[in-house]
C-alpha cells in the first residue's frame, strides 16, 4: 500500500527543486542579457524572463509528476484493484492542482507574448 503521506512530500520535492533549478537559470540568463543589451534592458524584460523560466518548470513539473501518478496508479490497479478508489481520488486531486497552476503560468506566459514582451529577449545576438 502507498503512503500519500510520503508521495505528497515526494511531489513537493520534486516540485520545488524544479521550480529554483529553472528559477536560478532565469536570473543566470537575466544577468547576461542585462550585460549584453544595458542600454535597452528593462524590468518588464527581467519579469518576461522569469515568467518564461516559471511556465517551463511548471510545464516540466506537470509532465514528470503526471507519469509517476500514472506509474503509481498503474502499479495500483494491477497490484490491488480494491485500493484503486482511493488512490485514484488521490492521483486526480493532485493532476488537478498541476493542471491548474500549469494554466495559469501558460495564462499569464500568453499574455505577456502577445504584448511583445520578449521581443527584446528573443532578439538575435
Amino acid at each position: 500500500m502507498m503512503f500519500p503521506d510520503l508521495i505528497t512530500a515526494f511531489e513537493i520535492a520534486l516540485y520545488l527543486l524544479i521550480v529554483l533549478l529553472f528559477v536560478v537559470t532565469g536570473f543566470l540568463n537575466m544577468k547576461d542579457l542585462q550585460n549584453m543589451r544595458q542600454d535597452k534592458w528593462t524590468r518588464q524584460d527581467s519579469v518576461a524572463l522569469i515568467l518564461r523560466s516559471l511556465f517551463w518548470a511548471v510545464l516540466l513539473n506537470f509532465l514528470l509528476i503526471g507519469a509517476i501518478n500514472a506509474g503509481i496508479l498503474l502499479v495500483t490497479v494491477l497490484k490491488a484493484p480494491l485500493s484503486s478508489q482511493t488512490v485514484l481520488a488521490w492521483v486526480l486531486l493532485s493532476l488537478e492542482f498541476l493542471l491548474g497552476v500549469f494554466l495559469l503560468t501558460g495564462v499569464v506566459y500568453g499574455l505577456a507574448r502577445w504584448k511583445d514582451w520578449y521581443d527584446l529577449i528573443d532578439a538575435e545576438y
